[in-house]
């Protein structure tokens, strides 16, 4: 048996492979294929998460489960897909930077070591990431974590500072090789797989020629706020609870839909910034290239850059006021009403109540919370 475990980077068209393979198992069991994901779940990211945080055997389990299920259809290949499994310890920590590069490596090469070990030993593994431009990377994370659940409040040259080290690929790759054989991991560039990475990855990673027979799901994944929006949002993250967060993103999307004439410059890095980074970044990135036989990069043309450089001008105070009106409006939405309260009385619950808190973990188990915010969304 072969397992793929297709392990990221974020910001790499991951969702949309995802939900491809989801939405293709049985296109994919005619080849011989099984891509694993708990029900009523695109990819395995929730199986990382709770591996990267208590170290429990559900990976292993879940694992297991698919094998099997995998050997009773007559397959002989697995796919496992978490974007999450890219530099662990710094998405674990939510990019914070109490650790140095060096101790967030070694816990990094540990919970490799033990993510490897949880894997049966007959089961061929092969790692796969596709990395692109870090310049690049580091602007779509930040907008993405500004979006998302990180709340971030800073601007990309505070992300900067606190991601550093999970630009330099080569560092974190490198460990993945080591643990797993270097015939067992390979990488591939996002931009060279444009402009179909799902088609680049039935092609070069399952070997499956024709994708015409596929089932193509019409989405566009990961869809990025405005610049104005974002940096509203940006400004009112400190504000926001975490355990609201993803209600939050749902609201601001809504919002983004409504505003007219927005704001679509999501240069972060000035050009002599992104000069400075990519020189910086270029030993390391000529390591990967050469000990991963990588295409090279994009080229920056730095003097190209500056001559059609166009700087963000701020969020003007009118711009403000309209995407408040918005937010005003989109918040007060009965459904989002209804989402925030249960939210907030099951919070409340945890913390006032808390020896009922085995009654909220099964009602998120059984799928009943699933059932009721699908309820409250149908008012949204």
């Amino acid at each position: 048996m072969r397992l793929i475990l297709h392990i990221g980077t974020h910001k790499t068209g991951s969702t949309a492979l995802q939900h491809f393979l989801s939405a293709n198992g049985k296109g994919l069991g005619d080849h011989g294929i099984c891509y694993a994901s708990p029900i009523h779940e695109f990819n395995f990211n929730s199986i990382a998460n709770t591996f990267l945080k208590d170290g429990s055997e559900k990976f292993r389990y879940f694992l297991l489960k698919n094998l099997g299920k995998a050997e009773r259809n007559g397959a002989h290949t697995i796919i496992a897909s978490s974007e999450n499994l890219y530099a662990m310890v710094r998405y674990l920590r939510r990019f914070k930077t109490e650790e140095t590069s060096a101790e967030a490596l070694a816990k990094e090469r540990h919970l490799i070591e033990r993510l490897r070990a949880a894997i049966p030993g007959h089961v061929e593994c092969h790692v796969l990431c596709y990395v692109r431009r870090p310049d690049h990377y580091l602007e779509s994370l930040y907008n993405q974590n500004v979006k998302r659940g990180d709340l971030l409040t800073g601007d990309v040259i505070d992300f900067l500072n606190a991601i550093n080290d999970i630009l330099d690929y080569h560092s974190y790759l490198s460990i993945w090789r080591d643990v797993f054989g270097s015939r067992a991991c390979s990488v591939r560039t996002y931009e060279a797989a444009l402009p179909n990475l799902i088609d680049d990855f039935v092609r070069h990673v399952l070997g499956i020629g024709d994708i015409s027979a596929f089932t193509q799901p019409h989405l566009r994944a990961n869809e990025r706020l405005s610049r104005d929006v974002l940096e509203y949002k940006r400004a009112r993250n400190e504000h926001i609870p975490y355990s609201e967060s993803k209600l939050e993103r749902r609201v601001y999307a809504m919002v983004d839909k409504r505003i007219t004439g927005t704001n679509n410059n999501h240069q972060y890095l000035a050009p002599d910034e992104r000069a400075a980074l990519l020189s910086r970044l270029e030993p390391c990135m000529e390591r990967l290239r050469r000990e991963f036989a990588l295409p090279p990069f994009p080229p920056f043309n730095l003097e190209a850059a500056k001559a059609s450089w166009q700087p963000y001008p701020g969020l003007s105070p009118e711009k403000r006021r309209e995407i408040e009106f918005h937010y005003n409006a989109v918040q007060r939405l009965i459904g989002f009403r209804l989402e925030r309260l249960l939210m907030r009385g099951a919070a409340l619950t945890r913390r006032r109540l808390p020896f009922l808190s085995w009654l909220l973990d099964f009602a998120r188990c059984s799928g009943i919370r699933r059932l009721l915010l699908e309820a409250t969304s149908r008012f949204q």
